[in-house]
């Protein structure tokens, strides 16, 4: 199994091997279901992303943009935001954005990391599709949204500033949304 590869731009990119067309079934990480034995604590620390999380906040405390390329399943969507948070990247009223190329990907995994952090949904965690926020502005530290809606809010506020953070996930997908941020964010 590939380990997780961290790329700086301007760097040789990362290889084939890590391309999500060339996963086979096989190369699938599992990952602990909700309702297995194990605590969610322990859940997370099996998960492949759990070894590289000091590499990861380090990367992103020194580099402006951070790449993370894993196998699905390694805990990327659901462990990063997490780990920035008890980082202390949401501190001072700041938010931890995560774009999801689809509403259904936004909301459940915003329900799956409310129930790792122990808060109710809408609290702590977040999120936020067409017609749907339940979020709070006040106390909503992690925050999934769809990428048309944080492309909507970037109309209003360019900067983002409420964000510490924004990660844009399945960038690969490639949508015009998410197209749009990456330009928008490069500025």
């Amino acid at each position: 199994m590939a380990s997780l590869t961290f790329w700086k731009p301007g760097t040789a990119g990362p290889g084939s091997t890590l391309d999500r067309a060339t996963e086979t079934e096989d190369q699938i990480v599992p990952s602990a279901p909700v309702s297995s034995a194990l605590s969610i604590q322990a859940q997370r620390e099996r998960l492949p992303i759990f070894k590289h999380r000091e590499k990861i906040l380090y990367c992103v405390e020194k580099f402006g943009v951070t790449i993370v390329v894993g196998q699905t399943g390694c805990g990327k969507t659901t462990q990063l935001p997490q780990y920035l948070y008890e980082s202390g990247w949401a501190a001072d009223g700041n938010v931890i954005a995560c774009t999801q190329p689809r509403r259904v990907a936004a909301t459940s995994v915003a329900a799956r990391v409310a129930t790792e952090v122990g808060s109710i949904l809408g609290d702590e965690v977040g999120y936020t599709i067409r017609f749907e926020d339940v979020s709070d502005k006040e106390r909503t530290r992690i925050r999934y949204l769809t990428d048309g809606m944080l492309f909507r809010e970037t109309l209003v506020d360019p900067l983002l500033s409420r964000y510490s953070v924004v990660m844009i996930d399945e960038a690969h997908e490639r949508s015009v949304y998410t197209d749009l941020l990456l330009g928008i964010l490069k500025k």
